[in-house]
C-alpha cells in the first residue's frame, strides 16, 4: 500500500509530490492531461518563439517561485516599462512615460495608490469584525466599488490601478459591484499590490523559454511515480486506508490522498463516504474566474521604434491590457492579452479567427494602423479546458473565505487539500500554490509519522 496519491500535476500537487519523495515516502502523482503544470503550459510559435499560455508572472515577492528558478537555472526576462498608452472609456487619453508625465506612477500618484489601498484594507478588516457598524453602514456599503474609488482616490491612475485589480477577480463591470462585496475579496486574500504590479513597472518578471520548464524539471525528479490521462472518477475512504479509482484502469491505494485540483475541479470527483455537507455548499459558492489569454505576432516590435513599451491599459473594451513579451529586439514583435470576465464568456463562443480580429482591432484602435496586420496569432480559453474549467484564480462569493476559507484547505479524514485557493498567503498565485503543496506535504508526514509510531 502507498504512503499517498497525490492527484493533480499543478504547481501544488508537484511540490507535494516532490516534498514527500524527498522525505522517503512511497507515492504516485496522478495527472488527468497528458502534460504537467495545470494552469502553466508554454508553447512554441511559428517563428520558434517560446510564449507562456497560462501562468506567467514571478513577483519579487513570490519567493518560493524565484526559488524555483534559481535552482533550475533559468534565466528571469523583466517586462519592459518604456512608454505606456492609457485608455480611458475606450478612446485614448496619453501616451505617457511610465515614470515621468502626470498620468503615469509619479510620487503622488504612488502616494494616492497607497493611501486608496491602505483604506480599502482598513474597511475590509473592520467590515469583517464590526456587524454593528456593517448593519449601520449597510446603505454606504451598497454603493458600487467604481463609485467608492472615484471618491476616495485622486490621481487617474490611481483609479485606473485599482480598478485593473478589481477586474481581475469580478466577472461582472465595477459600478455593479457593491463595496461590500469588494471589500469581501481584500479579505479573502486577494493581492493588490500584486494585481496592481501585473504591469511590469515595479519587477514582474517572466522565465525565458517558458515557465512550464519549471513543472517538467520537478516531473523528472518524481520520475515514474508519476501517471498521465489518471482520470480520478472516486475517491473511497475508510479508518485504514483511501482508495482513488480512475474512469479507466487500475485503482491505487495508500494511507493518505491529496487533491491537488481547484475547488471546482475536486467536486467532480466522486467521495465515498461523502464529505461535509458545509464543504460542499462553500465549494459550489466558489466560481472559477473567466480567461481567455491571447497573443498576436508582428514581423517587428515596430512600437518600440516609437518608442513605445507595447503596454496599454484601458477603463473598457474587449482587451483592456496588453504586455510586449518579445524576446530578441531583432525578432519578431510579440504582444500578449486577455479577454476576461464577460467579454470572455462572450467570445468564447466565437471561433479562433473572430477573437483575432477582436484583438487586432482593440489594437489597432490604441497603437494605430500598424497593428493591422499580425503575421500569427494564438489563444486558449481557459474556462473551454476539461481539465481546468477556469482560470486565473477563483471566486468566493460573499462571505466564503471570511467564514469557510480556513476550514477548505483541512482535510477530511485521509484526503488532505492543495492548491493555489487554498493557499493563506498568495491565494489565487503559483507562489500560494507552491506554499500550499509544500504545506500539506508536512501535514502528511506528520500523518503517517504518528501512525507508524
Amino acid at each position: 500500500m502507498l504512503d499517498c496519491v497525490v492527484i493533480g500535476a499543478g504547481f501544488a500537487g508537484l511540490t507535494a509530490a516532490r516534498e514527500l519523495v524527498r522525505r522517503g515516502c512511497d507515492i504516485a502523482l496522478v495527472e488527468a492531461r497528458d502534460r504537467v503544470g495545470g494552469r502553466v503550459v508554454s508553447t512554441t510559435l511559428d517563428g520558434g518563439e517560446v510564449v507562456d499560455l497560462g501562468g506567467q508572472w514571478i513577483a519579487p515577492s513570490h519567493d518560493r517561485m524565484l526559488e524555483l528558478v534559481k535552482d533550475a537555472g533559468l534565466e528571469l526576462i523583466d517586462a519592459n516599462p518604456g512608454m505606456l498608452t492609457l485608455v480611458q472609456h475606450g478612446e485614448i487619453r496619453n501616451v505617457a512615460q511610465s515614470d515621468a508625465d502626470a498620468d503615469a506612477r509619479t510620487p503622488f500618484a504612488v502616494a494616492d495608490l497607497g493611501q486608496g489601498l491602505m483604506r480599502l484594507r482598513r474597511l475590509a478588516e473592520r467590515a469583517g469584525q464590526d456587524d454593528v457598524w456593517v448593519e449601520a453602514n449597510a446603505a454606504w456599503l451598497d454603493q458600487s466599488i467604481d463609485r467608492w474609488i472615484i471618491a476616495n482616490l485622486r490621481t487617474p491612475t490611481g483609479r485606473r490601478d485599482i480598478r485593473a485589480a478589481m477586474r481581475a477577480v469580478f466577472e461582472s463591470p465595477l459600478d455593479k459591484i457593491p463595496l461590500r462585496q469588494a471589500l469581501g475579496k481584500v479579505r479573502e486574500g486577494v493581492d493588490m499590490e500584486n494585481l496592481i504590479a501585473a504591469n511590469g513597472d515595479i519587477g514582474q518578471a517572466r522565465v525565458l523559454g517558458g515557465l512550464a520548464q519549471l513543472p517538467e524539471r520537478m516531473a523528472a525528479e518524481i520520475g515514474d511515480r508519476l501517471s498521465h490521462r489518471f482520470v480520478v472518477d472516486s475517491i473511497e475512504q475508510d479508518d485504514e486506508r483511501v482508495i482513488v479509482r480512475p474512469l479507466f484502469g487500475e485503482a491505487l491505494e495508500a494511507r493518505t490522498a491529496i487533491l491537488a485540483l481547484p475547488p471546482w475541479l475536486a467536486t467532480r470527483i466522486h467521495a465515498a463516504p461523502p464529505l461535509a455537507d458545509w464543504r460542499e455548499d462553500a465549494v459550489r459558492r466558489i466560481g472559477a474566474g473567466n480567461v481567455i489569454k491571447c497573443y498576436v505576432v508582428y514581423e517587428t516590435p515596430w512600437w518600440r521604434d516609437k518608442g513605445l513599451s507595447g503596454q496599454m491599459s484601458a477603463d473598457d473594451g474587449a482587451v483592456r491590457v496588453t504586455f510586449d513579451v518579445t524576446d530578441r529586439p531583432d525578432g519578431r514583435g510579440v504582444l500578449m492579452g486577455f479577454f476576461e470576465g464577460g467579454e470572455a464568456s462572450m467570445l468564447t463562443k466565437f471561433s479562433k479567427s473572430m477573437r483575432q480580429r477582436v484583438f487586432k482591432d482593440t489594437l489597432v484602435d490604441v497603437f494605430g494602423p500598424q497593428a493591422a496586420h499580425p503575421v500569427e496569432y494564438i489563444d486558449i480559453d481557459w474556462g473551454a479546458e476539461e481539465f481546468t474549467r477556469g482560470s486565473h484564480g477563483a471566486h468566493f462569493a460573499p462571505g466564503v473565505w471570511s467564514v469557510t476559507g480556513a476550514e477548505l484547505g483541512r482535510p477530511c479524514g485521509r484526503i488532505h487539500f492543495a492548491g493555489a485557493e487554498y493557499a493563506t498567503k498568495f491565494n489565487g498565485y503559483m507562489e500560494g500554490a507552491v506554499r500550499s503543496g509544500a504545506e500539506t506535504a508536512r501535514e502528511v508526514v506528520l500523518r503517517l509519522n504518528e501512525t507508524a509510531g
